[in-house]
């Protein structure tokens, strides 16, 4: 297992992590449950856009960069050309999906979420340009990346308020600006340390390549999308902005954990992608998610408890409706970081519609209870509705995952000499020769 990559992974999921909650508690705190419920609904729509017009391509830069061999100037030349289909098609449809939601919000609100349409692009460039990174095992590069559009929000966000300038208009303006800038840094970084030139070399067997495989982890990114927004969307169609600026401070705090999962999927898709043997696939997997499991009960465990105090403290007395919320989900977040994390091995292994399945499982139930029970127990309903379907998707890809041949008892169930090695392997790491690690630019 790759310690010292997960650990630098850890580090910048959870740089990000920080910045990102120093962020939403300043906006919590000085816009106010309202204020923060109307920016939510603004940019709902272009934020999903950005990934419903992926299908599935930014998967695909990841899987076919780390394949031994791979032509990475013909994956670039790929995706740039769908690149500019998906913006021209993103921003259409997002042009008319926005008028409709926000039909009832006041004008300017429509014209900002218009704007904010233009991070579709910048977004998707950006993302295929760090996704080929990621796949090269440049991970020092691509955990700089991540960081860009998170510091520079929360750099943003602290500037305008001491330019007393603090309001929805310059957000919006603000998140442009950082989305360009990740654009431009992640292009100039891919140029510098892959391509080495302009050259353009679409191939078309290729491209049926990746949008076969895109395509089939894209069917479980709709779904995993919808998973992640059909509650936001629901609260704002049918409660009102404060209580969905209620519910963004809940989900907020209840992803603080996913640093971890992030951390670990993020290593786990291109090593398992590259090995060549099914059997040496299984081991990784296995080695990965076992310690990975252990570790993520014990901390989602203690969180729950601690978000009783930590959100009235951090956010402020007049999110303490967030509390419950938050809770609830947490026990949902310790089932959906341990599929994605499980997920990326599926992912590696070459078989990305297992997820589109457990996904899509996921969709339905999420729906139907959110639907169901938002009328009657408002976000409460919500939140377990969303819980529940968190858990039938990590159970449905145990369940498949044994057909793949990974054992079930292996991966979920450890000896009492095992659970104190896992516990140990951070010191595990640091006894280990500096040479066992790769020093090709992936550590």
């Amino acid at each position: 297992m790759k310690f010292k990559t997960i650990i630098q992974n850890i580090g910048a999921n959870l740089l990000i992590t920080i910045l990102g909650l120093v962020g939403s508690i300043i906006l919590a705190r000085w816009l106010g449950p309202t204020q923060r419920g109307v920016f939510a609904a603004i940019i709902l729509i272009p934020s999903i856009l950005q990934y419903v017009v992926n299908i599935g391509l930014s998967a695909a830069c990841v899987f076919f960069t780390a394949l031994p061999a791979a032509n990475r100037t013909v994956i670039w030349s790929t995706v740039f050309t769908f690149g500019f289909l998906q913006s021209i098609v993103g921003i259409g449809i997002g042009w008319f999906a926005t008028t409709f939601y926000l039909r009832d919000f006041h004008t300017d609100s429509l014209i900002l979420a218009h704007l904010h349409l233009l991070t579709i692009p910048f977004g998707l460039f950006g993302m295929y340009a760090q996704h080929i990174l990621l796949g090269a095992s440049l991970y020092k590069i691509t955990n700089f990346l991540k960081c860009i559009v998170p510091a520079g929000y929360c750099v943003g966000i602290i500037i305008l308020k001491l330019l007393n300038t603090l309001d929805i208009q310059h957000l919006v303006y603000l998140q442009l600006s950082v989305q360009f800038l990740h654009l431009i840094l992640s292009l100039v970084l891919l140029y510098k340390n892959i391509l080495h030139s302009l050259a353009y070399q679409y191939d078309g067997g290729m491209a049926k390549q990746m949008l076969h495989y895109g395509f089939k982890v894209w069917l479980g990114d709709i779904s995993q999308l919808a998973n992640a927004r059909i509650d936001q969307f629901l609260i704002g169609f049918f409660l009102n902005s404060r209580d969905l600026g209620i519910y963004t401070i809940a989900v907020s705090a209840a992803n603080f954990l996913s640093i971890f999962a992030n951390a670990v999927e993020y290593v786990m898709l291109p090593v398992v992608a590259s090995k060549t043997i099914l059997h040496e696939k299984h081991q990784e997997i296995i080695s990965y998610f076992n310690k990975y499991w252990l570790i993520s009960i014990l901390l989602h465990i203690c969180f729950g408890i601690s978000v009783f105090f930590l959100i009235p403290f951090i956010f402020g007395v007049q999110y303490a409706d967030s509390v419950i919320i938050c809770q609830i989900l947490i026990v949902g977040s310790l089932f959906i970081n341990a599929k994605n994390v499980l997920g990326g091995g599926i992912q590696g292994m070459g078989f990305p519609e297992v997820i589109s399945i457990v996904e899509a499982i996921g969709m339905v139930i999420s729906f139907i209870f959110s639907f169901l029970w938002i009328k009657n127990y408002g976000l409460i309903g919500v939140a377990t509705a969303i819980s529940l379907a968190y858990f039938s998707q990590f159970l449905g890809l145990i369940i498949l995952s044994q057909r793949k041949g990974l054992s079930y008892k292996k991966l979920l169930f450890t000896s009492k000499n095992e659970i104190i090695d896992h516990l140990k392997w951070l010191k595990t790491f640091y006894q280990k020769p500096n040479n066992e690690y790769p020093t090709n630019g992936s550590s």
